[in-house]
């Protein structure tokens, strides 16, 4: 399935500390270089991915020891070996080539890790062939190494040449200024200073012009072993190579071609074994930069427009077709987006805008070079590249504090056709109409900006499945957009008002934008006197834990949630509300349900039922700790279903509290060394390193954003890098028969989701 491709890395210049220029090369893996100088990989499980995972995908990882990098490179023909530059000019290698690098016969490090290529010296540009490599150094000389069977590497073929005669770069005195170099399969080409493009090693399908002797139909492959200059070719300033064709670019705007015509890359009607010497293509004038894919090309004119032509089974030209070959067309899905640059794959092709976000279309499979998670496995239509990762133009308002979030949303699997509206605080802020029908409208995405503070937010809409009627969406909620996190607001607030003023101003807030229901309720009590604890102590003959009595001080007694339920359910009790351990298992014996009641038992009612068979052998246990319930047990938190703080054996914990699950109290333990059950298994498995206050603000906090979350609330960070936009996507839920979408967060805001 692979196929020959090579485009040209043009050599940049080095910047000391301004960001990197954002890069793509791509085969059957894509590189996307980040402005922050890393690299990150997406497609087939090769090598060049950067790790030693087995499974395709299309989600971007970075490649771990990669920093400071300035350029990528792939080996489109093989797609097995990549490189890059690193601000000082070194080499990095990694992949099939990546042995070029070793300076012993067997290398010591996992073909995917990169390793620096040191007997190179500093460069600045790299081009990989199927087993060589060019590269120019800081000194314009150019240097090459690897295979030479054809001559690739511009000086005598070698014959049995060993592995480490292929590791020793040679310098190619003929050409003492290169400014560009680019490879393909066993040919090498080179810009010089003067304008001129230079061939070498294999001639097959005309890449070295008609003087490179290669003819159809031709079974040898003629070597080309020192460097000829392609005949035809002045005044150019890039070079881009193909599978089987060759572009240039000159200094008029001008656009060449030569090589192979298959797919009608160059002109029409298309011709197989037709070689073609250097030509100026026509409709490509006024030309700024240029990209030769695996069978089309691809030419950014000076007014901004892109153009393509040739091969489009996969929707490479990006006007949404998909034919065998196209002529030459307008990528009208580009016009106005400001496009800076282009990158050509084998079957998919790249456009980075001038505010640095990256479009990709064309084939976007996991094993052939995906790279958008969410698309389809072909994108005929301009994308943005992994919508979690795409850096933002950083605004005027986004400068002043705002935050930007992309509001996304896709047909769902059962969805044919689907309306959606986005209003924020009573302005429709997005709207999209999706139909499976139409490939380019199945999904759809937006960029929103919101200054901090709370937002009202509605969605409206219609959805249609196949043979049913349409069905309406509606959901309201609100978006809280915070400047250090959500996290970092609420501990502000507590801090300078106290935990439980702080969460009723926070949901105080969050109601005057959307309702909430009830169980965001809080119940709280008058925090005990310091009398009252001191003869409430008398009366046990024992002094409280010191957190608890400073828990009941700072925070007072207080509830929250039900324990069972959706949310979190938190509480502090005050000491007359401790209950002996008899009293909580009749109430819990109560609480079960009665049996013949339909529906699965909890895990509480399997724990109480399997009480009831242990009754008897329990009896001396709950005798002897009864005694002392009243002393040692203290309720506070209640997430999942019902928590304890409780103090631990004094031999195991010295007098430390300890949190531990009530229902596990009713688990048989049995000890490991004396073999003796233990019924009220909590001795071993308890925390004993709790600090009681800091559980609970936690707990208040956890409780305060699942309540949110759960009415439709979503938390955004204004501070977010680029590369951490939250998307904000509508979530459909059925309730009682009427569907309804609030607003679903993924990424931006790590905070606590049940």
């Amino acid at each position: 399935m692979l196929r020959t491709l090579a485009i040209l890395l043009l050599s940049l210049p080095l910047p000391a500390a301004a960001a990197t220029t954002p890069q793509i090369a791509a085969g059957s893996q894509v590189l996307w270089l980040q402005p922050d100088g890393t690299v990150w990989a997406s497609g087939d499980a090769e090598p060049v991915r950067g790790d030693d995972d087995l499974r395709p995908r299309k989600t971007f990882r970075r490649i771990e020891g990669l920093t400071r990098i300035v350029t990528v490179a792939i080996n489109h023909d093989a797609s097995d070996s990549a490189a890059a530059i690193d601000a000082d000019g070194a080499l990095w290698l990694w992949g099939e080539l990546g042995e070029l690098a070793c300076t012993t016969e067997q290398c010591k490090l996992p073909p995917h890790q990169p390793r620096r290529f040191e007997a190179l010296g500093s460069v600045r540009a790299v081009a990989l062939g199927r087993r060589h490599l060019l590269a120019i150094g800081r000194d314009g000389r150019l240097r090459s190494v690897g295979s030479n069977a054809l001559g690739q590497l511009g000086s005598g073929p070698l014959l049995n040449e060993s592995p480490m005669q292929a590791r020793l770069p040679r310098v190619i005195d003929a050409i003492p200024d290169a400014v560009a170099v680019a490879a393909q399969g066993d040919t090498s080409l080179v810009l010089r200073s003067d304008g001129t493009v230079w061939g070498m090693g294999s001639a097959r399908w005309g890449l070295l012009g008609e003087a490179g002797r290669w003819r159809p139909l031709d079974f040898a492959d003629p070597p080309q072993a020192e460097p000829l200059r392609i005949a035809g070719l002045a005044g150019i300033v890039a070079i881009s190579v193909g599978r089987f064709h060759g572009l240039a670019l000159d200094r008029d705007g001008r656009v060449w071609g030569w090589g192979a015509n298959e797919s009608a890359q160059l002109a029409t009607p298309a011709v197989d074994l037709t070689v073609r010497a250097p030509q100026s293509l026509a409709g490509l004038d006024e030309a700024a930069a240029i990209a030769a894919g695996d069978d089309y090309s691809l030419v950014l004119k000076r007014d901004g427009s892109v153009w393509a032509r040739g091969g489009n089974v996969y929707g490479t030209l990006g006007d949404g077709g998909d034919e065998l070959e196209g002529d030459l067309r307008r990528v009208a899905a580009l016009d106005g987006r400001n496009v800076a640059e282009l990158f050509a794959g084998d079957y998919n092709a790249f456009a980075r805008l001038a505010d640095g976000r990256m479009l990709g279309w064309g084939t976007n499979g996991a094993t052939v070079g995906g790279f958008d998670a969410a698309g389809d496995d072909t994108t005929v239509l301009p994308a943005v590249l992994d919508r979690e990762r795409q850096p933002a133009p950083a605004s005027a308002a986004v400068k002043a504090g705002a935050a930007a979030f992309q509001f996304a949303v896709e047909l769902g699997s059962d969805e044919t056709a689907e309306h959606i509206e986005l209003w924020i605080d009573g302005r429709r802020s997005a709207g999209f109409d999706l139909d499976r029908a139409t490939p380019r409208s199945r999904r759809g995405q937006v960029v929103i900006e919101l200054p901090p503070g709370i937002h009202a937010y509605e969605l409206r809409g219609e959805t249609r499945q196949s043979g049913a009627p349409p069905q309406t969406l509606q959901g309201r909620g609100a978006i809280v957009v915070t400047a250090k996190g959500v996290e970092a607001q609420f501990r502000a607030r507590a801090a300078a008002q106290g935990l439980l003023s702080a969460y009723r101003q926070s949901i105080a807030l969050l109601r005057a934008f959307t309702p909430l229901d009830g169980r965001a309720d809080l119940q709280a009590g008058v925090a005990p006197p310091v009398p009252l604890l001191d003869a409430y102590e008398k009366q046990l003959g024992r002094r409280l834990p010191k957190t608890y009595r400073d828990a009941l001080r700072t925070i007072g007694p207080f509830s929250l949630g039900v324990a069972g339920e959706h949310y979190p359910a938190v509480a502090l009790f005050a000491p007359a509300q401790l209950r002996t351990l008899d009293e909580w298992v009749a109430q819990a014996l109560q609480d079960v349900a009665a049996p013949g009641v339909d529906g699965p038992a909890s895990r509480d009612q399997e724990v109480l039922d399997r009480f009831r068979v242990f009754a008897a052998e329990l009896q001396p246990a709950r005798e002897r700790l009864a005694a002392g319930w009243k002393s040692e047990r203290l309720a506070a938190l209640f997430p999942e279903a019902v928590y304890l703080i409780v103090p631990e054996w004094p031999i195991l914990c010295e007098g430390r509290r300890a949190r531990q699950r009530l229902a596990d109290f009713f688990d048989v333990q049995q000890d490991e060394d004396s073999g003796e059950e233990h019924y009220f298994g909590w001795a071993g498995s308890a925390d004993c390193e709790l600090d009681l206050i800091a559980a609970l603000n936690q707990a208040v906090f956890d409780h305060y954003t699942s309540a949110a979350r759960a009415n439709g609330v979503v938390f955004v960070r204004a501070d977010l890098s680029p590369y951490e936009r939250a998307v904000l996507s509508p979530e459909r839920t059925d309730a009682a028969g009427a569907p309804a979408v609030d607003l679903r967060l993924s990424g931006g805001e790590a905070v606590t989701e049940y």
